[in-house]
């Protein structure tokens, strides 16, 4: 009889629970910017390699950042997601002056003004120190002490390929992009460096031009003044900034005014007309100027620099296709999953109910 009763009370609670009303978003829907973007980054040599959805909703007075990071892999999978994996966000608020950033794993949030709270002293400094030890951690080319190498060629070929697809719901023309860098060191040892693209572009809608108005519209209020914003670009950047970083952090080897170079290369893709939806892109180094390590490593035995370099010209005409030579430093996906304007609910620029200020 007691386990007939409790049996009948638990039941009665679950019933309870079934018949609680479902909590209805009633807050009105405005038109908004909303972008999305898929990352995957192989990491320099493998090293913490991640996946991260990154999304955007912006209005212009109000944005929402929102980053959901994994890592991949076994290990360093494992280290990257219980560092700094999980959800996190960010909301703007221009017309209330606050911004507030959220970890939407442990529902907390911090409140400051819209441009941020400064730092205390000691935490810039712990911030600085943290930098350092992070970048004393990032892989490097293994050459030879005091070895200085520079460029001896720079060359782009920007092809369009004829082929389309719709990606994401985007209709895109497929382009392929081979940059090779020749360096030279002291005793004339040479390093090749190929950096393949897979590019997928479309025509920019008029849905995609309203997106990035709103952006332009919030960004021009968030510093007070169109000189600033006027800088920002009306489409994605074929060479993401993080991998030109990511690259020139890794040749140490190079001379300061030719890793400086580095950073200005995407600019030399000009060529590649609309807007990136899809981006692949891999770079491998074959050679030993200033007796890199590094590269040598990378491939068993002598790897087949003609077989290499040919395969660019094919540029990952089919997926299947593995191209020769050695293994890629660095491989590095961004694909866009969403942009334009749609009716979004005002809930998503606030702090959702129940979650604890830490500040």
């Amino acid at each position: 009889m007691q386990v007939r009763n409790s049996i009948a009370i638990a039941a009665a609670g679950l019933a309870a629970c079934a018949q609680q009303p479902q909590q209805v978003d009633s807050t009105p829907e405005n038109p908004t910017a909303v972008m999305e973007t898929l990352v995957v980054n192989g990491g320099i040599a493998g090293m913490f390699p991640f996946e991260m959805t990154e999304r955007h909703w912006v209005r212009s007075n109000m944005r929402r950042d929102e980053n959901n990071l994994k890592g991949t892999g076994t290990f360093s999978g494992f280290l990257v997601t219980r560092l700094a994996g999980g959800g996190d966000a960010a909301i703007t608020r221009l017309d209330q002056d606050k911004l507030w950033t959220m970890n939407l794993r442990r529902k907390e949030y911090m409140e400051c003004p819209a441009h941020g709270c400064p730092l205390p002293p000691a935490a810039a400094q712990e911030e600085k120190k943290r930098e350092e030890e992070q970048a004393k951690q990032e892989p490097k080319q293994q050459t030879e002490e005091g070895c200085t190498a520079r460029v001896t060629s720079n060359n782009f070929d920007v092809k369009s390929t004829g082929q389309k697809k719709n990606i994401n719901g985007f209709d895109s023309s497929q382009y392929t992009v081979a940059w090779i860098l020749k360096f030279q060191d002291q005793q004339r040892r040479t390093t090749t460096s190929t950096v393949s693209f897979d590019v997928w572009t479309t025509p920019l809608s008029a849905p995609m031009r309203e997106a990035f108005g709103v952006e332009q519209t919030y960004y021009r209020a968030y510093v007070a003044g169109a000189r600033r914003a006027a800088g920002l670009p009306d489409r994605a950047q074929v060479m993401p900034e993080e991998v030109t970083k990511m690259m020139t952090a890794y040749l140490t080897s190079l001379r300061p005014a030719d890793r400086a170079a580095l950073m200005n290369a995407g600019k030399q893709l000009g060529k590649i007309q609309g807007h990136p939806v899809y981006t692949h892109i891999e770079w491998r180094m074959e050679g030993d100027a200033c007796g890199d390590k590094g590269a040598a490593e990378q491939s068993s035995g002598k790897p087949d620099l003609g077989g290499m370099l040919g395969s660019v010209g094919s540029l990952f005409g089919k997926k299947e296709e593995k191209p020769a030579g050695p293994k890629p430093l660095l491989s590095f996906t961004i694909e866009v999953k969403a942009l334009g304007v749609q009716p979004v609910r005002d809930s998503v620029f606030s702090v959702p109910a129940g979650y604890k200020k830490t500040n």
